[in-house]
């Protein structure tokens, strides 16, 4: 790099999380991108370019790249609301009385359905906090959530077991005409769940195109039905048109600058996005799986003088769980992420005593590192809580 010096790097033993910059791109991503940077085309066309591999991948009817899940989330809700009315597409993010309302069961809030809220949309909650004994949705409250406001129904992939499961609620929903937004970020691999989503019936899923696709950072996929991509595509576009060619070619008058103008994406997410996408579905994420598996198991020794397992039910990928109390748990994650190249875990774990470690963002290359780290950090000694 030139000029300036950036900030050190990281080394993310977190996973594919944004907090810490996703993971590194794969050599063809970086090629597609920089060939991208050498030539400039219409958006338009790129995204409708995309929108097909999008659509084949996903068995959707039509797809765009977007700037992230939260931003495919955004624009899924403003395209819920606003279809392709120009006047509601100009009103937006302030419906000005227009059918706004949002669906979602309780358990599936999370701080990321503000994604919703930033297109205008009214969030009306149904059902319980789950809660093993305690409660939980039943149908007849999602049932008697609809009316004349509805406009979709949220759904969180994550928490699918924590209440009516998807393919129930896209049932009730297509029986009112009403589609379903499922926020998918996190949730590949598997590739099956790249159309395991829209198979079950859902309007518009949202995955993330910087996690385990290892696409640009900020990019993200949105799949869904031809109608309400079409709004996607009206409130993304710049405007700075001539209006009669305009009416000429699309038959309405142009919808200026619309919401999704300030969720652009760049011509080289665009074509890195599709690049990583091709490379996602030809991996053998298994396999993958199963190596990572194979090198965390290595590190036990290190830690033999407490708890510790390598877990494969808590995520896709395997994940080093170490209980060494409160205490200790946060004192490692110091000591890791006081290293240099700094080594950063999961911070959640950390209140339950725990020290996780993810392997599938950290390069073969940095890996002989990390194990010198943590044997330097298991070697201090920490009062256990």
């Amino acid at each position: 790099m030139s000029g300036l010096a950036p900030p050190p790097r990281v080394i993310s033993a977190a996973g594919f999380v944004t907090s810490l910059g996703g993971g590194t791109l794969p050599e063809g991503v970086r090629s597609a991108m920089a060939e991208a940077g050498s030539a400039t085309w219409r958006p338009d066309d790129l995204q409708a370019w995309a929108g097909e591999t999008i659509a084949r991948l996903t068995g959707a009817e039509s797809g765009w790249v977007t700037s992230g899940a939260a931003a495919g989330l955004t624009l899924a809700a403003a395209a819920c609301i606003a279809r392709t009315l120009p006047r509601q597409i100009d009103a937006l993010p302030e419906p000005t009385g227009a059918p706004a309302e949002i669906i979602v069961q309780r358990g599936h809030r999370n701080a990321y359905d503000r994604a919703f809220r930033t297109a205008g949309a009214t969030i009306v909650e149904v059902g319980y906090p789950h809660k093993e004994g305690v409660g939980l949705t039943y149908e007849w409250q999602l049932e008697a959530a609809f009316g004349e406001r509805t406009v979709a129904v949220g759904h969180l992939a994550l928490a699918d077991a924590d209440g009516i499961p998807l393919r129930r609620v896209c049932e009730i929903a297509a029986a009112r005409g009403v589609p379903v937004i499922v926020d998918a970020a996190a949730e590949l691999p598997p590739a099956s769940n790249l159309r395991r989503f829209i198979d079950e019936g859902a309007g518009l899923i949202a995955f993330s195109g910087g996690k385990a696709i290892r696409g640009p950072q900020g990019s993200g996929v949105l799949a869904g039905g031809r109608d309400l991509i079409e709004s996607v595509r009206l409130q993304t576009l710049d405007m700075d048109v001539d209006v009669e060619q305009w009416v000429a070619r699309e038959g309405v008058e142009p919808p200026h600058h619309g919401l999704g103008r300030s969720l652009k994406v760049g011509k080289e997410e665009i074509i890195g996005l599709v690049a990583a996408l091709e490379e996602f579905v030809r991996r053998d994420h298994e396999a993958e799986a199963a190596e990572l598996a194979e090198w965390l198991d290595g590190l036990l020794p290190i830690v033999s003088d407490w708890p510790a397992r390598v877990a494969t039910e808590l995520h896709f990928y395997p994940r080093l769980v170490v209980d060494v109390g409160v205490g200790a748990a946060r004192a490692w994650s110091e000591r890791l992420a006081g290293a240099t190249p700094a080594v950063v875990v999961p911070h959640a774990p950390l209140a339950r005593g725990q020290l996780v470690l993810a392997a599938e963002a950290i390069t073969p290359e940095d890996r002989e590192f990390v194990r010198d780290t943590l044997i330097a950090t298991a070697a201090v000694p920490v009062a256990v809580q």
